[in-house]
């Protein structure tokens, strides 16, 4: 399974994502999964990311009632980048018709963790889950997989992370010119310097920043080279 990890990185849609993380838990020995990235800010709008393969029922119903708000497991994960063994013990309260409601759907025993991209620096989960009933030798084996699931998560948010930003920057629209002009500014380069660079005149590079400045809806030069970065359109 740890072999295949890095074809998750080829994926180019979160179907092939899914489908590819599908197997990988499945071959470690869980049935499901659920990856969650908080919102990502993208040019008029802001979004969060849950990919699962949960029973779809199960996701309304959780929406539904959004038990988000006291799921435990999510807790955890937003305070702590520890994995989890979470089961029936983590759930008390308002929390405990979540879990059986989810035992009900296989969901019962699992591990969680939590990481955190080093460019956009933002949070992501992945729960993977099974319907054994917990036992101290349920427990030794899944934080014998909890390093595997770390491993998972890493390479599931990279993946992720691409087809977003592939994304984003299909929707903004910048020419390669533009693109190259953010590079160099993000590196440092002035105007002339990126003319010499790309061997134009220091005028067209200007003409480039301002349609750049325009598609990014901000005010400055400054503005856009941070707005790329955080949307992941140039990295340094």
């Amino acid at each position: 399974m740890i072999r295949a990890l890095p074809d998750l990185l080829s994926a180019q849609t979160f179907d092939q994502v899914k489908e590819r993380i599908q197997r990988s838990v499945s071959a470690i020995g869980y049935d499901y999964f659920l990856i969650g990235i908080e919102a990502s800010p993208v040019v008029g709008k802001s979004r969060h990311t849950v990919e699962t393969n949960y029973p779809r029922n199960c996701v309304e119903r959780y929406n539904r009632q959004r038990w988000v708000a006291c799921d435990p497991v999510v807790r955890h994960c937003r305070q702590s980048p520890v994995p989890l063994v979470w089961h029936r013990a983590h759930f008390s309260g308002e929390a405990r018709q979540l879990y059986e409601e989810s035992v009900a759907h296989g969901i019962s025993t699992g591990v969680a963790t939590a990481v955190r991209g080093a460019a956009q620096s933002r949070a992501m989960m992945i729960s993977v889950a099974n319907g054994e009933i917990y036992s101290s030798k349920l427990e030794a084996w899944l934080t014998e997989t909890m390093p595997t699931i770390q491993l998972l998560a890493s390479y599931a948010y990279e993946a992720i992370s691409r087809i977003e930003e592939a994304s984003t920057s299909a929707a903004i629209g910048l020419t390669r010119r533009e693109d190259e002009c953010l590079h160099w500014a993000a590196a440092g380069k002035t105007s002339w310097e990126i003319s010499r660079i790309l061997g134009c005149s220091e005028s067209t590079v200007n003409f480039h920043f301002r349609n750049v400045i325009h598609k990014l809806g901000v005010s400055n030069r400054r503005q856009a080279v941070a707005r790329a970065l955080s949307l992941g359109l140039i990295k340094l």
